[in-house]
């Protein structure tokens, strides 16, 4: 790439310097700069990601441009695509499922594109209906047969023809499960091998003002900041009421439980170089590297918008714009979920907290808005057709008394609270729904016999997470009484909070664009309010408009994690047998699993105990107590594999080292790696891997569906 030569090449405008110089050589000298005492990216937006991506996004963006970040992943002198290669040889699991989400991307095009197809066809019918009907009536034959078979016409309408939730998931799940075809003719022209996207735009964003901002002042680059200490931002001299108050009392209640969230006073929360703001006018297609507004494909972009976008007819909640948290959470919310959201059921959301006898204003809906949420959710829940019905009859046809949740309706702190622990824990096992409620007897006995396992056995329960383990600390707290509020509260989170998670994956991005366009605005982060005014959590007695893409994200996150809870306790539950689950983890699946765990991980110990500990205690206690608890039993195995030897074999570590280094070394040495721990990313990496594989026959199948949410986190 370089260009002719000149003298003086310090006399030469930027953008001709650049000719001068290839991009090995600009990735080497920013690396010297940036990088020159610490080879160690401490941002974690993705498991490849290492500091010479941060390196080459800086290049990349005066290559290719700011925000172009579909050009950056392209270009094979960034380090982009060799990263994420090599990750992928070791995690051909994961890019799989973006292939396969691809293909989910394909089916739920062509539903679209089949209801269409057969709206036309009607057209055509109900048009020749109509002109015999003129016909006949300008005969006065007196013969109504025309007439009829006009109204017959217009008034047929069948499943063909609306494109509806369920009809979406069950061919997008069954494009998704279908084996795939590893040839490179079965691949869309101009996509690559490796199908792992970059990290969100408005994530990179960010990334890229801090890293120039150290470039600048030589400051550390820390992109999570600690916002435990950032006092509740709210307007000097300024009361809040309604849903101001309730969006300020969910930030309190993230930061109190240690749930990451972005600091209202950091001014890179906002979008930087989307839309209107890098000076163009984007449509949905532009948003490709935009998780929160872009579509799942550029194909399903293009059902939102030209002339045929408004002839699709769409069943309740079926999104204008199909993102990759709209179909993802498709995939993964339970049927029951799919069909509260798919009979129209509209509650009321109304104003929660210290304003909750107010009414909330009911905003205009158009065909798949979920934005309509009125009527007492204390009083009756009406059940709605899809838009376009064809009997044209009245829609209701059912009325149904809603339990009472004014407890959990007018206690904010409660609410959010519930979210955070479904969010950081995953849902806890009840009554209805599960089949086992404990570890099953032949592993209990396993842990109980293996010395590497016993600490699970001690002073340990067997049964599973319950909803008292997860919430009767959080209604003792509030001083509500359990046992008489437990089953509302299940009652709640399966038919309003879970619900209103999908709703929000599904509607929140075309609700804000549409809100954008009716300010004649074309970009949504400068139409919409400021972040910190936008709720964080998916909280159902908060308007669906006034979320924000962080809420999105969390959304997405819980749906997950109630299917991969219910798989974990199906697994550990005797769901699949002691030898097919230590089978699996001795095999090769398990042992190329190796990025993100320390040396010492062997999966059919640890990936066995986090099975376990998850199914017993939750997700977030993995990482929260594990290490405490099993830190004995792990500096044993260390020193055993590493210095003693063991089964019979050599120590893992050189001879030459073992007889140069003291005892005091070896010990420090073992504390050490045994205080090495994953993740929580990594954790659940693990946790779905598994689950994906040991229940693929299964009735409690997990499909391991893209973490879209990591890339915004």
């Amino acid at each position: 790439r370089r260009g002719c030569l000149t003298r003086d090449i310090s006399a030469l405008d930027l953008d001709l310097k650049a000719r001068h110089v290839t991009t090995e050589e600009l990735l080497h000298a920013l690396g010297t700069q940036l990088y020159s005492s610490s080879s160690e990216s401490v941002v974690s937006c993705a498991q490849w990601w290492d500091w010479s991506c941060d390196i080459g996004l800086v290049v990349g963006t005066f290559i290719h441009g700011l925000g172009n970040y579909d050009g950056m992943r392209k270009d094979e002198e960034l380090p982009f695509l060799n990263r994420m290669t090599a990750y992928v040889q070791y995690n051909k699991v994961e890019s799989e499922s973006y292939r396969r989400f691809e293909h989910a991307a394909d089916a739920a095009k062509c539903v679209f594109d089949k209801a269409l197809e057969t709206m036309k066809i009607k057209f055509q019918q109900q048009t020749t209906a109509a002109v015999a009907a003129v016909i006949a009536a300008n005969k006065n034959s007196g013969d109504s047969v025309a007439k009829d078979a006009y109204q017959l016409e217009t008034q047929k309408m069948d499943v063909d023809d609306v494109i509806s939730l369920p009809r979406l998931k069950d061919a997008a799940l069954d494009s998704y499960r279908k084996t795939l075809n590893v040839s490179s003719k079965s691949r869309k022209k101009g996509t690559s091998n490796c199908s792992l996207p970059l990290p969100d735009a408005t994530y990179l964003d960010r990334l890229l003002v801090q890293i120039v901002e150290k470039m600048e002042s030589c400051a550390g680059l820390n992109l999570v900041q600690d916002s435990s200490n950032v006092e509740i931002s709210s307007k000097e001299g300024k009361k809040e009421t309604g849903n101001e108050s309730v969006i300020s009392r969910n930030r309190l209640v993230m930061r109190q439980l240690k749930t990451p969230t972005r600091s209202a006073s950091d001014k890179s929360n906002q979008v930087l170089f989307a839309g209107g703001l890098s000076g163009s006018d984007k449509r949905p297609q532009d948003h490709s590297s935009d998780y929160f507004l872009g579509a799942a494909s550029s194909d399903l972009a293009s059902i939102s918008v030209g002339a045929d976008s408004s002839r699709y007819q769409r069943g309740p909640n079926v999104p204008l714009l199909v993102t990759r948290f709209a179909l993802g959470g498709i995939l993964q919310a339970d049927d029951s979920v799919i069909d509260i959201l798919a009979r129209g059921v509209k509650l009321d959301r109304g104003r929660a907290g210290s304003d909750a006898k107010q009414t909330q204003q009911q905003l205009p809906t158009t065909g798949s808005s979920a934005n309509s949420v009125t009527a007492d959710m204390t009083s009756v829940a009406v059940e709605c057709k899809p838009s376009g019905s064809a009997d044209g009859q009245d829609s209701t046809v059912s009325i149904k008394k809603e339990p009472d949740l004014n407890h959990i309706k007018t206690k904010t702190d409660l609410r959010a609270s519930i979210c955070v622990t479904l969010l950081q824990r995953g849902f806890p096992a009840s009554g209805s729904g599960d089949k086992f409620s404990s570890v099953g007897m032949d592993l209990w006995k396993e842990c109980m016999s293996n010395p590497a396992l016993s600490f699970l056995a001690t002073n340990e329960p067997n049964h599973f997470f319950s909803m008292k383990d997860a919430f009767g600390c959080l209604y003792q707290n509030a001083e509500i009484d359990w046992p008489e509020h437990a089953g509302l509260l299940e009652d709640y989170l399966r038919s309003v909070l879970l619900p209103h998670c999908l709703g929000l994956c599904l509607n929140l991005a075309g609700e804000q664009t549409k809100l954008a366009a009716d300010q004649g605005k074309s970009d949504v982060y400068v139409a919409r309010p400021a972040v910190e005014d936008l709720c964080p959590l998916p909280d159902p007695f908060v308007r669906l408009s006034d979320h924000s893409e962080q809420a999105v994200s969390n959304a997405y996150a819980i749906l997950r994690r109630v299917r991969l809870m219910k798989s974990i306790r199906f697994i550990v539950g005797g769901g699949v047998p002691l030898g097919d689950l230590k089978e699996f983890l001795r095999g090769p699946t398990m042992r190329k699993q190796t990025m993100g765990v320390p040396v010492w991980w062997c999966p059919w110990i640890h990936d066995l105990v986090i099975l376990v500990y998850t199914a017993v205690h939750g997700l977030q206690s993995v990482t929260s107590e594990l290490p405490r608890l099993q830190q004995q039993c792990v500096e044993d195995h260390v020193r055993g594999t590493f210095v003693k030897g063991a089964n019979g074999k050599n120590p893992a570590l050189p001879s030459s080292f073992l007889k140069r280094a003291s005892e005091e070394e070896l010990d420090a040495w073992v504390k050490m790696q045994a205080q090495e721990f994953p993740t929580p990313a990594v954790i659940e990496h693990r946790l779905a891997l598994m689950c994906s594989q040991l229940t693929m026959n299964s009735s409690e199948r997990y499909d391991h569906i893209p973490m879209f949410d990591e890339a915004m986190s």
